[in-house]
């Protein structure tokens, strides 16, 4: 379902705490609660087996060209006549050696495109570009891609061109070509000698195609050998290969040209408002960068840089960064295809955020809405109707973005990590308790640090009357960033709403406990719950701490701030727990939802990471084996299997000698810091009755931050900006000097010498979920 929330009002009840009483809910399944649907991506061994979506029995020659292909149009002069193939196929089918197979196969597939091109032109037919498909033999070397480390070499691809368009590509010696512009190709193709299959080989071409050709939301491939050959489709939803047929069937080939000149309903080749790439030299000095122009309402985004690039199934962000003309002129882009059935859309969410003024520490949206294709139609996935009810049908929408930030591992000192986290937390919370609104991704790529806004998303707008009380306010010192917060949260994909209108009505309710119940995140900062799906059922799960409190200036900052009120709204009573205490309620009884405290968690390994990744200036790196062993917890990371362990447990089993033997010894002094964090984060609060106020974390987090904060004084520690600590010993292989684009917390991101960016949500981590 797609329906908006409905307009914020204040809430009668508190629908967290709502929630959070599940243990009484018929409705719950208590079985391990699903994740949001996800696919491996670690390498290209398991791109291969993970995108193999059917097997070849499971959809026949007459259906999928029926619902893959473009069917002939009528008349004799469009069928292919298969004898006058005779020779290459007989060339093909003698085929001992993978050399052999080439030449035969673009000599058949150039004459089958030749045939369909000149009668189309006959025909008087409209073709939109003005040359044919032309097949080359493209195995000694892999294709070009600007600023793109690609070095899979499909045998075959495929351009709209002739030979002599082509020449400069093309080996005398040899025949074949090499080098061909990713942006001229169109389709890829793999050959194999007999006895082998590489329809998942050929797989792996369609993903790396997805990320050289970002205006072409779907792709058709090809697998052949010397016994017959079969057709690939890709597109946001799936790869769905047909059977191998043999080369006496002909159809299913010609059908495949045919679709490359005029692909069939919801088959979507082209985006026509992403334009082919320019090739740029980078003004930073290293190498050729690949900028495309965007059209959209009326307006043109030129020599825009992709920085995030797509995988080539699920949601396939992609992310542009527009400069304009100046330095408040800017943009940032987003395209990505949504699942149609999701009941939440991030636009609409980021927009009812503001709808009351701008709201400080929220990414401004200022365009949005679906991406249409060549036929005018929004892009969509072209999911077969009746079959495979797993396959998420998707639709491309389109984010344009008047803000922007840098990653925290970007930090310039350690106070401005702790301001932004501190920033951070304060805008989760009033957006949870004004807006109704639940984050659930919040991780390194979605919470951003020295926040820019454009020109354009702030011009003319007023705030919202009443923002929440930033660091630097509360500190009395300046603060140059214009809504006065040092954090950035993006990225709605994976946001709830939870206003009572929902929950009062039950289907609506029921749908929202159905989401909430979805294990969604990012690997390495999901909450330990929400990774495994379970609620935490280990020995120490209720070992649960007091609220800490406050001394000295801290406290009177806090007071003078936020009132001894709210000071004392927080504080413990005589035997309770953050507002209460350890229940009867098992674990195993209880079923998992998303709370508001798992983002708060989340927020903790963030902090994990970058204070382990974090080297201050002018300072040896000092790497120990306890930071080895520490980062190992985080990198193995993944989402748990029911029994399984997390990972990173160990994190809070260190004290502060523990904690000082995995940091930085300049970083020393962070040490008693995470120390309080981790003890607070450990419990397992679902088992808490009654239930503590939603927003106790956070309350924890704002009172341990500020009294750090508080503590140092005038000290700062300055920080390598961009450098991060080697996390493997040198036996490894590594040099002992980690660079920033070497940091897998990088993710995806282009021009990572960039300062400042807008970070989605695909990265490297061997698993992505919700995608």
């Amino acid at each position: 379902m797609t329906e908006s929330p409905q307009p914020c009002t204040p809430s009668p009840v508190s629908d967290a705490k709502f929630l959070h009483k599940h243990g009484a809910e018929g409705d719950w399944n208590l079985i391990t609660s699903p994740v949001k649907q996800n696919i491996l991506i670690s390498n290209r061994q398991g791109i291969e087996n993970s995108h193999m979506a059917r097997k070849p029995e499971d959809v026949d020659v007459a259906t999928f060209m029926r619902e893959h292909l473009t069917p002939r149009p009528a008349g004799e002069g469009y069928v292919v006549p298969d004898s006058q193939y005779k020779g290459d196929v007989e060339k093909i089918s003698g085929a001992k050696v993978k050399a052999a197979i080439y030449a035969p196969v673009c000599a058949l597939l150039n004459k089958i495109s030749k045939r369909i091109y000149d009668t189309y032109i006959e025909a008087g037919l409209a073709l939109d570009r003005a040359n044919p498909v032309l097949f080359l033999d493209h195995h000694t070397g892999p294709p070009k891609a600007a600023d793109l480390d690609m070095k899979n070499m499909p045998e075959i691809v495929g351009v709209f061109g002739t030979k002599k368009s082509m020449k400069n590509f093309c080996n005398e010696k040899t025949k074949s070509y090499m080098g061909v512009p990713y942006h001229r190709i169109i389709t890829t193709g793999e050959c194999k000698p007999e006895a082998e299959e590489g329809a998942g080989q050929a797989v792996s071409y369609i993903c790396q195609h997805a990320r050289a050709r970002l205006d072409m939301p779907g792709t058709y491939a090809l697998f052949a050998n010397a016994r017959g050959y079969r057709i690939l489709w890709s597109d946001a939803s799936e790869v769905v290969k047909s059977p191998f047929v043999d080369w006496t069937e002909l159809g299913l080939l010609e059908g495949y040209i045919r679709s490359l000149y005029f692909p069939p309903k919801n088959h979507h080749l082209w985006d026509p408002t992403i334009s082919s790439p320019v090739v740029l030299p980078d003004a930073m000095g290293s190498g050729s960068k690949v900028h495309w122009t965007i059209t959209y309402n009326g307006s043109t985004y030129s020599d825009c840089n992709p920085f995030f690039l797509p995988l080539s199934r699920g949601r396939r962000t992609t992310v542009f960064m527009y400069e304009g003309g100046g330095g408040d002129d800017f943009a940032v882009i987003k395209d990505a295809y949504r699942d149609d059935a999701q009941r939440f859309d991030e636009a609409t969410l980021i927009n009812d955020i503001h709808g009351e003024g701008i709201f400080p520490g929220v990414v401004r949206v200022l365009e949005s809405g679906d991406v249409n294709g060549e036929d005018g139609t929004a892009i969509v996935t072209a999911r077969p109707a009746d079959r495979d009810k797993k396959v998420v049908h998707r639709t491309k929408k389109r984010l344009i973005m008047g803000s922007r930030g840098s990653q925290f591992c970007d930090a310039k000192t350690v106070k401005d990590i702790l301001k932004a986290a501190y920033d951070a937390l304060e805008v989760h919370r009033a957006l949870l308790k004004r807006r109704r609104f639940l984050h659930r991704d919040l991780s390194i790529y979605n919470v951003l640090i020295y926040p820019e806004h454009s020109k354009q998303s702030t011009e003319d707008k007023e705030f919202i009357s009443d923002p929440p009380k930033f660091i630097d306010e509360i500190l009395g010192q300046s603060n140059d960033c214009d809504d006065k917060c040092r954090a950035l949260l993006i990225d709605a994909d994976n946001s709830a709403s939870l206003k009572s209108e929902l929950m009062s009505d039950p289907a609506l309710a029921k749908e929202l406990r159905e989401e909430l119940a979805m294990r969604t995140g990012t690997p390495r900062y999901i909450a330990r719950s929400a990774a495994c799906g379970r609620v935490l059922g280990h020995v120490f799960a209720t070992n649960f701490k007091a609220m800490p409190g406050l001394e000295d200036t801290a406290k009177d900052i806090y007071i003078r701030t936020y009132g001894n009120e709210t000071y004392e709204e927080y504080e413990d009573a005589a035997g309770e727990r953050h507002g209460g205490g350890a229940s009867s309620r098992k674990a195993k009884d209880t079923p998992f939802i998303h709370r508001p405290d798992h983002d708060v968690e989340s927020m903790f390994w963030l902090l994990v990471v970058v204070f382990l990744l974090a080297k201050p200036q002018g300072m040896p790196d000092d790497c120990t084996e306890e930071l080895y062993g520490a980062w190992d917890y985080i990198e193995r990371h993944t989402i748990g299997a029911p029994g399984r362990d997390d990972t990173r447990q160990p994190f809070f089993l260190y004290d502060a000698d523990g904690w000082e033997a995995i940091l930085h010894p300049g970083l020393s002094s962070l040490a008693p810091l995470m120390v309080k964090l981790g003890v607070q984060v450990f419990p397992e609060y679902a088992l808490m009755d009654p239930a503590p106020p939603e927003d106790h974390l956070h309350e924890v987090f704002r009172r341990l931050i500020l009294e750090h904060i508080v503590g140092m004084g005038d000290t700062d520690i300055d920080l390598e900006v961009g450098v991060a600590r080697e996390t493997k010993p040198p036996a490894d292989g590594n040099d002992g000097k980690r660079k920033a684009d070497d940091d897998p917390d990088r993710g995806n991101r282009q021009n990572s010498k960039r300062s400042k960016s807008h970070r989605s949500t695909q990265h490297h981590d061997p698993y992505y979920l919700s995608i």
